[in-house]
């Protein structure tokens, strides 16, 4: 909380939010369990605009008069003993050091509801009727989650917070449900000072931790030797977690996008498609390199490595505010036409980056100010296993695109110097 301006920031959110409104009352809900075997994140718009992690938890806010409450699961002191306590279980000066002078018990908030949407007088309820998102997945593929769920016969029926939205209109069908998304999301692809200071930290360390693993990258060694090395670095330097899991696509496993699997052995000659980052403060980040696991491209190679880089560069020129996204991919896309490429184009693929690694929104139109984008054009030659991708993470200021990715090479003399220059670390037999 404190990296990203403490409670008087979260406070700012919430009253910018609250003015976008209008009217009314906002819900938004914690994540309800822990995840299995991995340290807890909250829900990205409720930590948005609460700076809490607290499992269980709701915000209930008058649009009004911009009081929030906070609502939390009543712990017994066995489980404050066990897992510490929650927000609710400290003290009154605790609470209000984290900026709530409010905070009530679960069993609380359906007798405020009731009393709220039973007379009929400003019953705007918002709610996030879109989908949620997470580190590593944008709302619409958490929609795509759901729709597996949907289709497997012994799935979930309602999965992830549909089941409290159905909840909340058969308890109050007198409140009018409006989506709160679309606000949201225009506050949270813009980011706040705080946040791009944490980005531009987190751009140094996920950079150092990728460096350090391919530096450590030799034949003979396994897809998940590499992964472990740069996600020693990203703990090491304070990282809370992973943007999403390590891609180490080598040989066969190159033109799978995303390959998560790492467990194979990287055999002499290999192009390595190397995807990784690091999580930090709930502000994430994303940067791929390629590589030859030998240390050096051959001339075949090194061209469409090298029209990949300049697709990149083309494209990471233009954003700048007064350009569109638009025009940006067509610099890129002038590129692989030049190089008769053109048919492997695929729109840019590219999306904005912050509580989530695909972020919310997507870059078309106006180039904005403060929108933190990637630039990952592909080259690849299924039949030879070969996948050129060079991403970067870019914010954009008002003087043009800042690459917080910088710190690990890509040009590719720079790259093939780096290769295997440290020894790996043994494995334990």
């Amino acid at each position: 909380m404190n990296d990203l301006g403490g409670p008087k920031e979260f406070a700012a959110r919430r009253t910018e939010l609250a003015a976008k409104l209008k009217t009314g009352y906002v819900l938004l809900f914690a994540k309800t369990q822990e995840p299995p075997a991995d340290h807890y994140r909250e829900d990205n718009d409720f930590y948005y605009y609460t700076g809490l992690s607290d499992p269980g938890a709701i915000m209930f806010m008058s649009v009004a008069s911009g009081n929030v409450t906070i609502v939390e699961p009543q712990q017994s002191p066995r489980e404050v003993q066990v897992y510490g306590a929650n927000l609710l279980s400290m003290s009154k000066d605790e609470q209000k050091v984290l900026g709530y002078s409010n905070v009530v018990p679960l069993s609380s908030l359906d007798s405020t509801l009731s009393f709220l949407f039973g007379n009929g007088v400003d019953n705007d309820l918002w709610v996030r009727l879109g989908f949620a998102d997470k580190p590593d997945g944008a709302r619409f593929e958490t929609g795509r989650d759901y729709a597996a769920e949907y289709n497997n016969p012994y799935g979930q029926n309602l999965p992830g917070d549909r089941d409290a939205l159905v909840k909340l209109r058969e308890r109050y069908p007198a409140a009018n449900f409006r989506d709160i998304t679309p606000v949201m999301d225009a506050m949270r692809n813009i980011k706040r000072p705080a946040e791009i200071e944490v980005l531009r930290r987190n751009g140094r360390i996920s950079a150092q931790g990728d460096e350090q693993a391919i530096r450590m990258a030799h034949p003979g060694m396994f897809e998940y030797q590499i992964e472990a090395e740069a996600e020693f670095v990203f703990r090491n330097s304070g990282a809370q977690g992973l943007a999403y899991p390590a891609i180490v696509g080598a040989g066969l496993h190159a033109n799978t996008w995303h390959y998560f699997f790492n467990r194979s052995k990287i055999e002499p000659g290999s192009i390595v498609v190397f995807d990784f980052a690091a999580d930090l403060d709930h502000m994430t980040m994303d940067i791929t390199r390629t590589f030859n696991i030998d240390g050096k491209f051959t001339p075949e190679q090194a061209k469409w490595y090298n029209v990949d880089l300049e697709c990149q560069k083309a494209i990471i020129a233009m954003l700048k505010e007064g350009n569109t996204y638009e025009q940006a991919q067509a610099e890129g896309k002038k590129v692989f036409d030049r190089e008769g490429v053109g048919d492997q184009w695929y729109g840019w693929p590219g999306h904005f980056v912050g509580l989530a690694t695909h972020d919310v929104m997507t870059p078309k139109g106006p180039i904005q100010a403060g929108q933190v984008v990637t630039v990952e054009p592909i080259v690849e030659f299924p039949d030879k296993h070969w996948h050129f991708r060079v991403e970067d993470t870019i914010l954009i200021t008002p003087n043009g695109p800042e690459v917080l990715s910088s710190s690990v090479p890509k040009e590719i003399g720079d790259v093939e110097k780096l290769v295997g220059t440290l020894p790996a670390a043994e494995p334990i037999k």
